[in-house]
């Protein structure tokens, strides 16, 4: 599994759009389902990298103002919800978090910028190796340090400084 192809499955899968999140999961499943178990794992391995390199303060600045709040749960949903966004998003986010204005939802939609997509390899490598639920599951998890220097989220000029595209997205 290289990350190329790890990239095309999200791309399948989510096609970059936030008003199919609620079916990313089960996509996810089905385009897994067709690999091998070894290569379910490995997708995973590159999952959980990708969500765990995405642990800054400043993307979880805009997961705060994108979501109205960044519980540490509610962060790593908004982390797998970037990587399902698909590479581009995902580069762009990694480099300015700002760009993430560009895929924003209003808060009116009610659609938050979140995805609980983590379980998708589990549940696609039981299915193809025929395990049962209780049987251990050979992937880890990364652990994800939070990166960058803290500031203060709820401080709307330092918000506008940071975050000046999602700040005024919001501010509508």
């Amino acid at each position: 599994m290289t990350e190329d192809q790890f990239w095309q499955i999200i791309e399948r899968a989510c096609q970059s759009d936030s008003r199919l999140q609620d079916e990313w999961h089960h996509r996810l499943v089905a385009e897994l389902s067709q690999l091998a178990a070894d290569d379910i794992v490995e997708w995973n391995h590159i999952f959980d990298r990708f969500v765990a390199a995405a642990s800054t303060i400043n993307l979880m600045a805009a997961c705060y103002v994108m979501n109205t709040g960044a519980g540490d749960d509610g962060f790593y949903y908004f982390r797998c919800w970037l990587v399902g966004m698909g590479k581009d998003v995902y580069d762009r986010a990694m480099i300015n978090p700002d760009s993430l204005a560009n895929v924003a939802l209003p808060w009116s939609s009610g659609i938050d910028a979140e995805a609980e997509i983590y379980g998708a390899a589990h549940d696609a490598w039981m299915r193809v190796s025929g395990q049962p639920d209780t049987a251990p599951y050979p992937a880890r998890n990364e652990t994800a340090e939070l990166t960058g220097e803290d500031w203060d989220f709820d401080n709307d000029e330092l918000m506008r400084d940071h975050l000046p595209k999602l700040s005024a997205f919001y501010d509508e």
